[in-house]
């Protein structure tokens, strides 16, 4: 009988924000930051279960946080924030926005935008993603049913998903192995995200 090992990861998009409530560049001040440039990118190790992973994830934000209080700043977990139209022109030119390619796809047809670059008429927006993945004993990848694991978590977090105007059924594959569901806000609650997506894991074998 083969056996499987599935973990799950997660990326929370987290804003760096002054005194007043302004974005701050994360990489000035050595933060692990998005493509984009405008993002504080925590990453957890993938795990089995979802004790050791939400341990990873409190001690990872944990050290951004006190961090952030001693340059002086605040990190936010805000779904979306004012569109600061200078701070984006200087990004954009900083980090190439127009080379970074938009590798979001949805399981639902004629869906035509994605929250891949984050960067919005009028606002800008931060997501939690989950991270999937599954290997065989020998520890070569086993494709995962993407499509039913979407649904699966769109059906659980379509309230969350959508009253933070986001887009229902995005997901990325990562060249790594599995992929991630990239609908939800990054102010989605951890605990119940990740023990909904453990039991949907263990729902598709």
């Amino acid at each position: 009988m083969v056996e499987f090992t599935d973990k799950i990861g997660i990326e929370k998009e987290l804003w760096l924000l002054d005194n007043n409530g302004i974005i701050q560049e994360p990489a000035i001040y050595d933060f692990p930051y998005d493509e984009f440039g405008f993002l504080i990118e925590l990453r957890t190790s993938p795990f089995s279960n979802a004790e050791e992973l939400l341990v990873d994830f409190k001690q990872r934000l944990h050290i951004l946080e006190v961090k952030a209080k001693m340059l002086g700043f605040v990190l936010s977990d805000k779904p979306n924030m004012p569109r600061p139209e200078r701070l984006i022109e200087y990004l954009a030119i900083k980090y190439h926005h127009d080379g970074l390619p938009d590798l979001t796809a949805n399981i639902h047809t004629g869906v035509k935008s994605s929250h891949a670059t984050g960067i919005f008429e009028g606002y800008l927006t931060a997501g939690i993603h989950i991270h999937f993945s599954r290997h065989d004993q020998f520890g070569r990848r086993v494709q995962l049913p993407i499509e039913i694991i979407v649904r699966k978590m769109d059906w659980n977090f379509k309230s969350v998903v959508l009253e933070a105007n986001r887009i229902l059924g995005e997901y990325e594959i990562k060249q790594h192995g599995g992929f991630e569901y990239r609908s939800l806000p990054t102010n989605a609650p951890i605990e119940k995200v990740v023990d909904k997506a453990f039991k949907i894991l263990e729902s598709c074998k």
